[in-house]
């Protein structure tokens, strides 16, 4: 039975795409953080291994453009996890009690472990809404509205049999929290 959750958690996790069709909205043009270049796909190519992605300098810093860089680099994270099965720096960029990324995490090693993989699937996140979570004076943390888009993905189980998911996009409601000098991913649910 936990093996049933723990796919379904992953399914949601890996076909946003079945949520919605809706249009991504305008960004919110209070903060001047965009990804330089162009988002790196870690599918690898014949023979190649895929990269961990790198920290941008971006999301060392505890503002709303250093939580947009950290929201993109989890998701760059993501990516990489799924075509790799190594989950260690996406677990270590989870706070304890994000349970969606909880779900993903154990979605993700469950499938690597009963020797299944993952192709394609890759996401891109639009920024919908930015804000600042307010508290004590010591909290720095930001919600934040997505719209993840993501390419089409095969899942090939331990056993041969292949799961499809389609093309699409979805929203996401995500909460980063600056603590200890860095970022954790506090909340990812589904809207």
């Amino acid at each position: 039975m936990r093996l049933l959750r723990t796919l379904a958690a992953l399914a949601v996790l890996l076909a946003l795409a079945a949520c919605t069709d809706d249009e991504p909205g305008p960004r919110d043009p209070s903060s001047t953080w965009s990804p330089s270049g162009t988002m790196e796909t870690p599918s690898p190519s014949a023979g190649q291994t895929p990269t961990e992605p790198a920290l941008p300098d971006a999301a060392t810093q505890a503002s709303e453009d250093g939580a947009r860089a950290f929201i993109t680099y989890y998701w760059d994270l993501i990516n990489y996890a799924q075509v790799t099965g190594d989950v260690k720096a996406l677990k270590a960029a989870s706070g304890p009690n994000c349970e969606g990324c909880k779900a993903g995490i154990d979605g993700i090693r469950q499938l690597y472990k009963g020797g299944g993989h993952a192709e394609g699937g890759e996401y891109t996140v639009t920024f919908d809404k930015v804000n600042q979570l307010k508290g004590d004076s010591t909290l720095v943390a930001f919600e934040a509205l997505l719209t993840v888009a993501n390419a089409e993905q095969l899942r090939v189980q331990g056993d041969g049999s292949e799961h499809r998911s389609a093309e699409g996009s979805s929203q996401m409601a995500v909460a980063a929290q600056w603590a200890a000098d860095s970022w954790r991913m506090e909340v990812m649910n589904p809207q």
